[in-house]
């Protein structure tokens, strides 16, 4: 690999790229997700505002659970494609891996892509018309991208330990890539699907985001790797022009058309997050405070996402500030709408796990493998597989 860079970026995700590895290790060895989660002791809730239905062959209010196919183990749910289709990947045997689309509404499943190595993961485009598949080799990593029709578009293999990714929500012809080697230097390309074309391309840190068609936003994080917090700089990949947008962000994220940051305060409410979100750069537009969980390399952000098309975010709630590793309080499922900037508690007493919510917002697939499914409407938890 040319041009490797020394790592400089801050430990938290560093464990989470670990995490990644360690958990699909597990997952494609045996059949055991985003997996920062695993900072935090997964307690054994009780659902006091959910009713666990049984395993019938329907489910819920129009639901139908997935049957996987003969000598098939159900390895994990890749997202939505539609407000009640998704994506999910199951293993048939030690090395093949296989990519399918599912109605829940329908019952009906169709198989897009079978591969001859693991697939770690596949993402939906942001149009949900195309599927980015990650697959693994040895020391390579296999991206290809085909169609919902399961045609192949572009294909091509990096040297690498591990690989992350990033569609362009503005111009998804675009996907940002960072593979890191297994001591963790790190070489990013950009990927242009409008000529097939992969660049190789000069960052300065692996963990970026899309904030519009050419601009990028990253955490400086100081060489030392001491510090819990960083600035959070722009990148225009055009004009090659950097420029610091906030001081102290603790977490960044870009989710649909905002930009998110989360401060902690470590003065007069330590553990206390302070989540905002930006459209355009820096124009903020919603806030909000919730706790954080501490542990040994710092808070523990619960999971989210976004939903309704962008108006409503989602995120599970800490009952308390408090140890990771102690905490035993459970977390609510909170809905925050971004216009009102109210918010409600949808579900009580859930874990601290991954979500994937539907574009309409009426379900969110749920868990570490993401194998169950909330019905937000109607307050009912099931398992997807059945």
């Amino acid at each position: 690999m040319k041009n490797i860079k020394e790592s400089t970026y801050r430990i938290p995700f560093v464990i989470w790229g670990i995490l990644i590895i360690i958990t699909s290790a597990t997952a494609l060895s045996g059949c055991t997700q985003k997996l920062e989660g695993s900072l935090h002791k997964r307690a054994d809730h009780s659902l006091d505002r959910i009713r666990e239905l049984p395993s019938p062959s329907f489910l819920g209010e129009g639901i139908i659970p997935i049957e996987i196919g003969e000598e098939e183990e159900f390895y994990k749910s890749a997202g939505w494609l539609s407000g009640s289709e998704i994506l999910y990947v199951s293993n048939k045997g030690e090395q093949t891996s296989l990519l399918y689309s599912y109605n829940l509404g329908t019952g009906k499943g169709a198989l897009l892509y079978r591969s001859d190595e693991p697939i770690i993961t596949a993402v939906p485009s942001p149009d949900r018309k195309k599927v980015l598949i990650h697959s693994s080799a040895s020391e390579e990593g296999l991206l290809t991208i085909i169609d919902l029709s399961g045609e192949e578009l572009y294909s091509t293999s990096i040297q690498s330990y591990e690989i992350t990714f990033e569609w362009n929500p503005f111009d998804e012809n675009l996907i940002m890539i960072s593979a890191f080697t297994e001591e963790w230097d790190f070489n990013s390309y950009l990927l242009d699907l409008r000529n097939n074309k992969l660049d190789e391309i000069n960052l300065p840190e692996p963990f970026v985001r899309w904030i519009s068609e050419d601009e990028l936003v990253y955490q400086e994080w100081d060489e030392e790797g001491m510090e819990l917090t960083a600035p959070l700089n722009s990148l225009s990949l055009n004009e090659s022009k950097t420029e610091t947008l906030f001081e102290g962000i603790y977490q960044f994220d870009s989710i649909g058309p905002y930009l998110m940051t989360v401060k902690v305060d470590d003065e007069d409410n330590p553990g206390l997050g302070l989540y905002s979100f930006f459209r355009s750069g820096d124009r903020q537009v919603a806030s909000f405070t919730a706790p954080l969980l501490t542990s040994f390399s710092g808070w523990v952000v619960p999971f989210y996402d976004l939903m309704e098309n962008g108006k409503g975010f989602i995120y599970l709630k800490a009952n308390s500030m408090g140890d990771a590793d102690l905490y035993e309080g459970g977390f609510n499922l909170m809905r925050y709408h971004l216009e009102s900037q109210k918010e409600e508690v949808v579900l009580s007493e859930l874990a601290n796990e991954p979500l994937s919510c539907s574009p309409s917002g009426k379900m969110c697939l749920y868990g570490f493998q993401l194998e169950k499914v909330l019905n937000i409407e109607t307050n009912e938890m099931f398992d997807l597989v059945y």
